[in-house]
């Protein structure tokens, strides 16, 4: 159930309910024709309700003058508490200056009343009494109008942000998609063309079978490059971010590019990463950027051990370090539970679990996605 202060609508409802309540005990409170002011006050705060655009001159009107009325003329005593409640109602939403004379006129008639003599109590606490509650009423509806600016502008830069976000990432799945298959299909036409070349120049008695080959090569990257673009939609489609190239070399890189930096990576890979599909590979990378990542910020040493083994079915990859003292903290932005997400999404396993001194982040990965062929 959402709060009253967090919707204009709601908190208008409320405010009719208390007002409504506090005119029929303005009822009870009357003498001699005051009847007739309470009754001309009473549905004020209701109409409010079903008048949206109701300004907020005429409602503090409706309710002010009355109260100002039986006051003056001792006929009522609790008529303050409705106009307290609709200057609450008139504060919180956006004010003209007309509103804001009519509000500060009903602030100070308590006063006004004093200055006649015509109501006993007035002349006593009683004008200080109703122009401190009316003056709350005033100030508590300027905060919660404060509260609905600030949930609109806030609302204003989520949705500013997510579009950026969408934006931002509808360049970045383009750049990465162009970055996957781009590599792919320029082979493919090398190998195009080379077959047309062969063809046009080529030895007669040599020729065709020099073209077949170059087509069966360009036709065997072409259907590595669509295995290829198929996983990477796939991760994309189970909500993991655009994926990344990860080949032999890519590895080499990202070790490199720690051991630059001062830390000491030692590297065994066992098996071949060539025939490991692309979404594994993708996934091998985020692991093993962010285990490094975490291990040179946190482990006590900057070293580590990374294995990475490839057999028929599945890839193992596991990086271990020293225990530190925040080891198990996010790195790179993706953190230890995005990991385990993105390892389940393709039906691997993961942990990361301290081992004997040592922080461990093991993830099994299939070679193939299951479902996909090429």
């Amino acid at each position: 159930m959402s709060s009253p202060l967090r919707d204009r609508g709601e908190f208008v409802v409320a405010a009719a309910v208390l007002g409504t309540g506090a005119g029929v005990l303005n009822l009870a409170y009357t003498a001699d024709w005051g009847w007739i002011l309470g009754v001309l006050i009473l549905p004020a705060m209701i109409v409010r309700v079903f008048w949206r655009s109701m300004p907020g001159w005429l409602l503090m009107l409706w309710v002010g003058v009355p109260t100002f009325i039986g006051d003056l003329a001792v006929v009522h005593q609790s008529a303050y508490l409705v106009v307290t409640v609709a200057l609450a109602v008139v504060a919180a939403g956006r004010r003209s200056r007309l509103d804001t004379v009519v509000m500060a006129a009903c602030l100070i008639s308590p006063f006004v009343i004093w200055v006649f003599g015509t109501h006993n109590w007035n002349r006593g606490i009683g004008a200080w009494l109703w122009a401190g509650g009316m003056l709350i009423g005033w100030g508590f509806g300027h905060v919660v109008g404060q509260q609905w600016a600030l949930i609109a502008e806030l609302e204003r830069t989520r949705t500013r942000l997510a579009e950026s976000a969408v934006a931002a990432d509808r360049q970045r799945i383009a750049r990465d998609l162009h970055d996957l298959v781009g590599h792919s299909f320029s082979v493919v036409l090398l190998h195009l063309s080379g077959a047309r070349m062969i063809l046009d120049t080529g030895p007669a008695d040599t020729a065709p079978a020099d073209a077949a080959d170059a087509l069966r090569r360009a036709e065997a990257v072409g259907r590595t490059g669509m295995d290829e673009l198929r996983q990477a939609l796939m991760l994309m489609h189970q909500g993991t971010h655009p994926p990344i190239r990860f080949g032999p070399g890519e590895l080499d890189r990202l070790v490199a590019l720690y051991r630059a930096a001062g830390m000491r990576v030692h590297l065994e890979v066992t098996g071949e990463l060539d025939g490991v599909a692309a979404a594994p590979r993708i996934v091998v990378y985020d692991v093993l950027r962010e285990a490094l990542t975490n291990a040179a910020k946190h482990a006590g040493s900057p070293a580590a051990t990374v294995r990475i083994g490839v057999d028929r079915d599945r890839v193992t990859v596991s990086v271990e370090n020293a225990l530190g003292g925040g080891t198990t903290s996010s790195g790179s932005g993706l953190g230890l539970v995005g990991l385990e997400h993105r390892v389940a999404a393709i039906d691997g396993t993961f942990e990361a679990r301290p081992e004997g001194g040592h922080w461990v982040v093991r993830a099994q990965l299939p070679r193939r996605l299951a479902g996909v062929a090429a």
